[in-house]
Formats: structure tokens, sequence, C-alpha cells
């Protein structure tokens, strides 16, 4: 798992409205952070540590995933 590649299909398809692609990476880069793999670098601008890019990761997925379940509604 590249979770670097997951997170960024992640947000394409989070833009894309894709909701069955959002589920499927937020869920697969949720459970690698929970099992302890390296997080991506979730931020472009700016190299933010780790444990900083674990907490952005893991509610990043979460948000995600809450919001595909009601069909990208707010």
């Amino acid at each position: 798992m590249d979770p670097q590649v997951v997170w960024e299909q992640m947000l394409d398809a989070y833009s894309d409205h894709d909701w069955d692609a959002v589920d499927e990476h937020a869920a697969a880069l949720l459970e690698w952070l929970e099992k302890g793999g390296f997080p991506p670098q979730t931020v472009r601008r700016r190299q933010l540590r780790p444990p900083a890019n674990r907490l952005i990761a893991l509610a990043t997925c979460r948000l995600a995933l809450e919001h595909s379940a009601r069909g990208g509604m707010a």
C-alpha cells in the first residue's frame, strides 16, 4: 500500500463526487493508519511531521466516510 497514492485518489474521488471510490480509498487508508502504517504527506506546501499527518489523515478519512454515507450531503 502506498498511502500517498491512496490519499491523492481519495481526494480526487471526493472532488469528483465519486462516493464509491471515496469509501474504498478512505476505508483502506483508515485501516492502514489504524494498524500503524505510516501516514501520507497531507499538505503540499509544507512538510509536516508524521504525527500531524496521521491526525489530519485520520480525521479526513473519517469525515469523508461520513460525508459519503450521506451521498455527499452536508
